[in-house]
């Protein structure tokens, strides 16, 4: 297992370096800059390889709209991921949540209203993958 602490997010990994997951700190308010941060943080702690990530949106308050533009860039936010899971317990991060599933990309997404079933569906996700 491997963790790392970042000023606006953790990082961490179960069994499988290619599975991570993030938790953000509370009450988020996530702007273009921050958006950028938060991105650079996640392909450093990947290493910048590929990856499949299980994204806990529950602390997320606000997104600006530059910043959810520049969070579904294929070159921006969705760099390097290959299936993401997102886990939202209240009404706004399960919108914000929507809102990343319905984006155009190039790898499945999924909607989670507990851990353990986002973790069940990527890990079976990487399965069939190989």
């Amino acid at each position: 297992m491997k963790t790392k602490n970042y000023r606006l997010c953790t990082f961490s990994t179960e069994t499988d370096d290619d599975i991570v997951f993030i938790t953000f700190l509370d009450n988020l308010k996530v702007d273009i800059n921050i958006a950028k941060e938060l991105v650079e943080s996640r392909l450093e702690f990947t290493e910048n390889k590929k990856h499949y990530t299980i994204i806990e949106m529950s602390n997320v308050k606000f997104l600006t709209h530059e910043a959810r533009v520049y969070m579904q860039n294929p070159e921006g936010g969705l760099k390097n991921i290959i299936g993401a899971a997102f886990i939202a317990s209240n009404p706004l991060s399960a919108l914000l949540a929507t809102i990343f599933i319905k984006t155009d990309k190039n790898f499945p997404a999924k909607f989670f209203s507990r851990k353990k079933d986002a973790f069940k569906w990527i890990t079976e996700l990487k399965l069939n993958a190989k």
